[in-house]
Order: structure tokens, then C-alpha cells, then sequence
């Protein structure tokens, strides 16, 4: 969805930030201290929305003091310091205040969200396609998505304590996953997660396979909206995505240190 007519900033930012909070809920034991309106999110890990400054709601001290005390309290847990940038962030300023600071911005991504009923619609191979309990999910899939030790114990503990329905998606090969993706469902709607591909089986309809099974599981358990987050160069995934009537709802990106990041 993008503003045009009939479409108000406003309501764009006000599905981004619902958008936003329904995704740092389905991450599930999300570590975050509260700071003036601001989540200082501190889960070490390689997804950066969780061990980043989400500047969610609105502030009262000034953004010097602000970004400082930022700065200094991811130093105290040995991460890098990163700000994420959405529509809503706040102060407006934000954004320009880590430019003038030589803040550099990266990553782009793109919030996408489509309509349940209609995507689930779209014929997709699922015969293959395993539906399987979150728990047992991260553990089959833990070699494809480069799982293991200290961070396979605690995924499979978050998947076995997660207050909210959500299911994952399997396809396998010979014994082995080649295929996965996540559903985490709340209210209407559904985001899906995690999908990924073993790179030796791409271009054959499995991530295809995944999303429409994924999507199916939705519909059925009573979802309306789906939502899922890619980044901006990853053509392959907006063009598999664009096949279930994802579009763009609203983009963010990061800003931080070029020695930090």
C-alpha cells in the first residue's frame, strides 16, 4: 500500500506501527529496556530488529541526550549501537540528527502484507509440504538455517514457551529439510518467518511450495492479513512474494556507525 488518494499518511503509519509491533511480538522473548518511548532491544544474534534502538512512541527528552545514553548503554552489552528507521519513528528528526553525525544508513527493508483468503487461494504444490509444531519445526530445520549449540537450545525453548499459535513448514529431500518457513499468528493476522531454501534446491518452486502451505495454515486457523519483512535487492523473494499479492505497506532501514555495524 502506498499514499495516494483516499490513503492518509496517517493511516499508513498507523498499520506500520500495529504491523511493527504484531513482528517484535512473534519474535518472542524480545529483550528490550523501555527509554523515553524508545525499545532498546539487547538479544544478541544476527537479526538486527531485536538488538536495535526502535523508536516506537513519543519522547520527551532531547535527541542528544538521547542517542548519547543510547550509545553508551549498548557499549555496557557489548553490541553494536544501531538505530532502525521507520515511517513513524520519533522524533521525525531522528533520521536526519544520525546523519549529521555521520551515522551511515544500511539495509533497506521492505514490510510487504497480503490478503489471507485471496493469496491462500492461488493454486501452489503442497503435496510435499510438512506442517509441523514449532518446537519440532526448529529442530528439523536447525541445519538449514545454521542453528546449533547455545542458539538451537534457547530457539527451541522460545518455540516450546511462545503464548501464540504458530506452526512451521518443512520440505524435505532425501531425509533431509531443504525447504522451511514460519507462521506466528496474532488476532487476524499472520507473519511469516524464516524462509529459507537450501541454496542447491532454489529455483525449483519449493519456497513457492512453503508460502502457499504457510498461507493455507492462515486461512484455516482464521487469519485475514499476512505480513512479512524482505530486503529491498532481494529480487528472487519480492518476485515469489508478488505471485501471492504481497505488495509494499511501508520500508524501513538502519542507521549506524560504520565501525559498529
Amino acid at each position: 500500500m502506498a499514499a495516494g488518494v483516499g490513503v492518509s499518511v496517517e493511516s499508513i503509519d498507523l498499520e506500520a506501527r500495529r504491523i511493527e509491533e504484531l513482528s517484535l511480538n512473534a519474535s518472542g522473548a524480545f529483550q528490550s529496556l523501555v527509554y523515553d518511548g524508545w525499545l532498546l532491544g539487547f538479544r544478541p544474534g544476527p537479526t538486527k530488529r531485536l538488538r536495535c534502538v526502535n523508536a516506537f512512541y513519543s519522547t520527551s527528552l532531547p535527541l542528544a541526550e538521547k542517542v548519547d545514553y543510547c550509545v553508551r548503554f549498548y557499549q555496557s552489552v557489548s553490541l553494536p549501537a544501531i538505530f532502525r528507521i521507520l515511517p513513524f519513528s520519533q522524533p521525525p528528526e531522528l533520521d536526519a540528527y544520525l546523519e549529521s553525525l555521520g551515522w551511515s544508513r544500511f539495509e533497506r527493508t521492505l514490510v510487504l502484507r497480503a490478503d489471507v483468503l485471496a493469496a491462500s487461494q492461488i493454486p501452489a504444490a503442497r503435496d510435499a509440504v510438512e506442517i509441523v509444531d514449532a518446537p519440532r519445526w526448529v529442530e528439523v530445520s536447525a541445519g538449514l538455517l545454521d542453528l546449533g549449540g547455545d542458539a538451537l537450545i534457547a530457539a527451541v525453548e522460545r518455540a516450546n514457551s511462545y503464548p501464540l499459535p504458530h506452526a512451521g513448514a518443512i520440505i524435505r529431500y532425501q531425509g533431509e529439510v531443504v525447504a522451511c518457513g514460519l507462521v506466528k499468528l496474532e488476532g487476524t493476522h499472520a507473519g511469516l518467518f524464516a524462509l529459507s531454501t537450501a541454496p542447491a534446491h532454489r529455483r525449483r518452486g519449493l519456497g513457492y511450495a512453503i508460502v502457499g502451505a504457510l498461507l493455507a495454515e492462515a486461512s484455516r486457523q482464521g487469519s485475514r492479513a499476512a505480513y512479512l519483512q524482505v530486503t529491498a535487492d532481494n529480487e528472487a523473494a519480492l518476485a515469489l512474494y508478488r505471485q501471492f499479492g504481497f505488495a509494499r505497506v511501508y520500508d524501513y532501514w538502519y542507521r549506524g556507525r560504520a565501525s559498529e555495524r
